[in-house]
């Protein structure tokens, strides 16, 4: 037998219209936000920058993720390489805030959870940025080197040879997708980086892919990096190949550096300074 507050008994078509009654007030709760979310979005009108950029080593990646004159960026270097251009291309500007989380142990090991931690807190203090009203860039750069390093999860100690079974995979791709998710969800224009990796079919090469695991598909835009000979220059590419935001730009390319020493041009993405791609 069911009692009410007061103790009295409460039969079963009482209990259902108490359900119904609080089920209204969610929908009606609900409606309620989503129509206000609804109406922000629609004033809003300017798709999130959500970009994987992907490539050969040293071909502007980092480069063009830096590209924006007005904006504060910060940028987790998993990379261990931003700083140098940081300081060669962008003069350290103030406006550019890099961070390299990585902690080694006494063996010159990375220290996996310290790292992740660091880089956890890193992220909380941009969410923190945030909510004051600041509108920055962050950029998660070195995605196939935390991958790397989330198999420190499975085998501290890299420099023994264990044998790992498919499931043990499941520690390190938990580790690997925290980190990228808690990146996607600041309310912010996100850039990730990686390098290529070798895509094989029948245990034979066929051509390159971008090392983020499945992540390809989160992202709203997609640039490849490369660079090519030109008349004796070295000229840095970068081809839009996907992008649910501006679709009439798929497949264009630009050339992000040419000419030759000492006399080298930076051109950038002009579109992607102005967050238009």
């Amino acid at each position: 037998m069911l009692l009410n507050k007061k103790g009295k008994a409460v039969n079963e078509d009482e209990v259902a219209q108490h359900k119904r009654v609080i089920f209204g007030k969610k929908q009606q709760e609900f409606n309620s936000v989503f129509a206000e979310l609804h109406k922000r979005k629609r004033e809003n009108r300017r798709s999130r920058l959500c970009l994987g950029i992907w490539g050969e080593p040293k071909t502007g990646k980092t480069g063009i993720a830096l590209d924006f004159p007005d904006r504060n960026v910060y940028v987790l270097d998993w990379d261990m390489g931003v700083e140098s251009t940081w300081f060669e291309c962008h003069d350290a500007d103030e406006r550019i805030k890099p961070y390299c989380p990585i902690e080694k142990n006494k063996d010159n090991i990375t220290d996996i959870n310290k790292s992740e931690e660091n880089s956890l807190m890193f992220i909380n203090h941009v969410r923190d940025k945030i909510q004051d009203g600041e509108k920055p860039v962050f950029v998660f750069d070195g995605v196939d080197s935390w991958l790397d390093a989330c198999m420190l999860k499975i085998n501290p100690n890299p420099r023994v040879v264990t044998k790992v079974m498919p499931y043990q995979y499941g520690g390190r791709n938990k580790t690997f997708d925290f980190l990228l998710e808690a990146v996607f969800n600041l309310d912010c224009d996100v850039i990730y980086i990686t390098h290529e990796t070798e895509k094989y079919q029948d245990n034979s090469p066929v051509g390159m892919i971008p090392n983020w695991r499945n992540w390809g598909g989160r992202f709203e835009q997609e640039i490849h990096c490369s660079r090519k000979k030109i008349k004796g220059e070295t000229h840095f590419l970068a081809e839009l190949i996907g992008s649910r935001t501006n679709g009439n730009l798929v497949g264009k390319v630009w050339t992000l550096r040419e000419g030759k020493p000492p006399k080298i041009v930076w051109n950038g993405i002009p579109e992607l300074k102005e967050v238009k791609i």
